[in-house]
């Protein structure tokens, strides 16, 4: 009853955050990702087991990744690779509210701000709020990891988490979503093995 309860929500209070993070398919469809190493443009996470990946385009039409086991509604692990200055993690949708870019200059706490913030004017995510920031690698080069809990505009109960990093002047960041109540729990164990994988470049399982 819980599960059905939850799944009647997601489709109305979901379609906000899958249809606007990030935004528009690529023209090449999704694929299965096996279990193993999964290559972006400038990292590679390891995967416990079989995935399905979506090509998405960013801001200027930058490719990232999603990873999700049961569709962007209900868990997605989101892979940004190589983004230049002046590049955002979503295309524009309003001007009197535009969304963050990335810029050389940005300290821990505004690349922090830069995430959140494309969250909150971009998928629609209320009232969000960091948690546990801590150091941490990502590919062997110094990053950041916290997690995020939020609400969208109907009401639904959000939880995440971020692992971003500045590798040769260039933004990388894994970010992972899905409803606090039931799926952010799911695949707990497989995020933490993915997230762990890239930060500290093990890519054996």
């Amino acid at each position: 009853m819980i599960l059905m309860k939850t799944t009647r929500r997601l489709n109305s209070a979901l379609i906000a955050i899958c249809l606007s993070i990030l935004v528009t398919a690529c023209a090449t469809g999704p694929r299965i990702a096996e279990p193993g190493p999964f290559e972006t443009k400038s990292y590679t996470v390891n995967l416990p087991s079989q995935w399905n990946a979506l090509p998405l385009r960013t801001d200027k039409n930058q490719r990232a990744t999603v990873l999700t086991k049961d569709g962007p509604r209900l868990n997605a692990i989101y892979l940004f690779s190589d983004m230049k200055p002046g590049d955002a993690l979503y295309n524009q949708v309003r001007r009197d509210n535009p969304v963050p870019k990335f810029a050389l200059e940005m300290s821990d706490f505004e690349l922090i701000e830069m995430v959140t913030d494309s969250l909150e004017r971009g998928a629609q995510v209320k009232s969000l709020e960091t948690q546990n920031v801590r150091p941490d690698t990502f590919s062997g080069n110094d990053a950041l990891r916290f997690d995020m809990t939020g609400t969208t505009v109907s009401g639904l109960d959000i939880a995440g988490e971020a692992l971003l990093a500045v590798i040769d002047g260039k933004f990388n960041l894994i970010l992972f979503m899905a409803p606090a109540e039931y799926y952010a729990d799911k695949y707990r164990a497989e995020v933490d093995a993915i997230f762990s994988s890239v930060a500290s470049g093990d890519l054996t399982g």
